[in-house]
């Protein structure tokens, strides 16, 4: 494993003006919300209000604000911004704000601050209503002057700042920083990880797939990869993966296309890779307007980069269909052909309407892991099979899933996790090459009188033992 070398210095909040720094791509957006600017406030109120004419030229009396980790890759380019993003462009704006009241800073003399910052969306949202609350804050009543109050803050309030020569050093060190902290999601580190790995040559696309990434919604895009992409790919290999956080998203990195050596394993995924770019740029393309989409599959080794961004765009609308049909429309019903599959989907949704199908016990903690389960299947299914016999590989998955939920009074993550790893229909999917191969097997599964919970005895789940009855997988009353 490679140790980064770090070499700090201190720089005071002035020096820091006099700074040119940049923030990279691959950062997430500025996230600080107007709680966080008040604290900020609150803490350099009261460090300022502690200076007196006795320790005003004290050296001991400083003000220690963080640290910001830094990468310069050459003697004529602004330093990137790794780690302290966050506190950094919270001082740009009270610098900004400052240059608006130069007359009351009067000989002050501010540095020109240089700081590039991404045309992020959500970026440049919150500094705009947090460069609000900077004004209101700086021109609150203090028993300073605003001059002497800058004064202080710019001579005494201090960063230790790391500046690290080599950018893998640099991704090293925001990974290993930012899979130990609080504030990243997996799906921020996995975003950054593969921005850095596009190709150099693809920095349009670059800028697009920031684009489209930071308007998705943060809960949502966590629940695709928590509820489906993740599982899909664990239980195919038969491992455990009901909890997808920093640790896991090793899972999503795969291969740099770009900087590869040629080993046959690279070859072979780099020729797939450049025969669909140059099909789709081939000019007669614009006569024939024949887009060529890249033949991902869910559990593929990854390709990093712009791939990464694409397969997660070629698997969103079908999986937030699955996870919220009723706001992202409904892609299952009309695939399912028999009377029984379409019964099914409505019984398990809640939009089976006739009596006997009631199932109330529908959003309970255990029935919504059955769900994850089932709804994982159906999409692996129709990654690697599409339409065909779609229907039967509800019917199948449903009977599998749901069995739990009638034969268990409780059902708890390590009973989904144990469940699946001892009737993995994922692993048969994946060894499968058609449909037919598939369903040749029996599910051998009958549930007796004596069999059912004593939770599944009552009314909750009644739709689903009328289901499994009529199904001929359940014994009559």
């Amino acid at each position: 494993m490679t140790i980064v070398t770090l070499e700090s210095r201190v720089i005071s909040l002035k020096e820091l003006y006099q700074q040119a720094l940049s923030i990279p791509d691959y950062q997430r957006p500025y996230k600080w919300t107007e709680k966080h600017v008040r604290t900020l406030f609150d803490d350099l109120d009261y460090f300022v209000a502690g200076i007196t004419a006795k320790n005003r030229d004290d050296e001991r009396y400083k003000y220690r604000l963080g640290t910001i980790v830094l990468h310069k890759g050459s003697v004529e380019a602004k330093s990137d911004i790794v780690d302290g993003q966050q506190r950094t462009l919270t001082f740009y704006l009270i610098w900004h704000a400052l240059q608006a009241r130069k007359a009351q800073l009067n000989k002050l003399g501010l540095p020109e601050f240089s700081l590039g910052i991404p045309k992020c969306r959500i970026t440049q949202e919150n500094l705009r209503r947090n460069y609000e609350v900077v004004e209101k804050l700086i021109d609150k009543p203090r028993s300073r002057s605003l001059e002497e109050y800058i004064d202080i803050l710019l001579s005494k309030c201090e960063f230790v700042v790391v500046e690290l020569s080599k950018l893998s050093e640099a991704f090293q060190f925001f990974d290993s920083q930012n899979s130990r902290g609080l504030d990243l999601h997996p799906h921020d580190l996995l975003k950054a990880y593969h921005l850095r790995e596009f190709d150099p040559s693809e920095s349009e696309l670059k800028t697009k797939a920031v684009q489209q990434w930071e308007q998705r919604d943060e809960k949502e895009v966590n629940r695709i990869f928590s509820h489906l992409l993740y599982p899909i790919r664990q239980w195919t290999k038969g491992e455990k993966a009901f909890y997808f956080g920093k640790e896991q998203v090793e899972g999503f990195k795969g291969l740099s296309l770009h900087q590869e050596d040629q080993f046959p394993l690279s070859q072979s995924y780099r020729i797939l890779h450049s025969m669909v770019d140059e099909y789709n740029n081939d000019r007669f393309r614009k006569v024939d307007n024949i887009h060529l989409a890249y033949p991902f599959q869910i559990t593929q080794t990854m390709i990093n980069g712009r791939r990464f961004f694409e397969w997660f765009s070629h698997y969103e609308s079908k999986a937030l269909g699955l996870l919220n049909p009723q706001d992202y429309g409904d892609w299952v019903m009309p695939l399912l052909t028999t009377a029984i599959s379409k019964k099914i989907w409505q019984v398990i949704n809640g939009t089976e309407p006739s009596k006997g199908y009631e199932y109330t016990g529908r959003n309970r903690t255990g029935d919504g892991y059955v769900q994850k389960v089932l709804n994982a299947f159906l999409l692996a299914y129709y990654d690697r099979f599409g339409e065909a016999e779609f229907s039967s590989a509800l019917e199948i998955g449903f009977i599998w899933a749901y069995r739990l939920r009638l034969t268990q009074s409780s059902i708890y993550e390590s009973s989904i996790e144990n469940y699946v790893m001892d009737h993995n229909l994922f692993k048969r999917l994946d060894q499968s090459l058609r449909p037919k191969d598939f369903f040749n097997f029996s599910l051998d599964i009958y549930i007796g009188l004596n069999e059912t919970s004593e939770k599944s005895r009552k009314s909750k789940v009644e739709g689903i033992k009328k289901l499994f009855r009529e199904m001929k997988y359940m014994a009559e009353q």
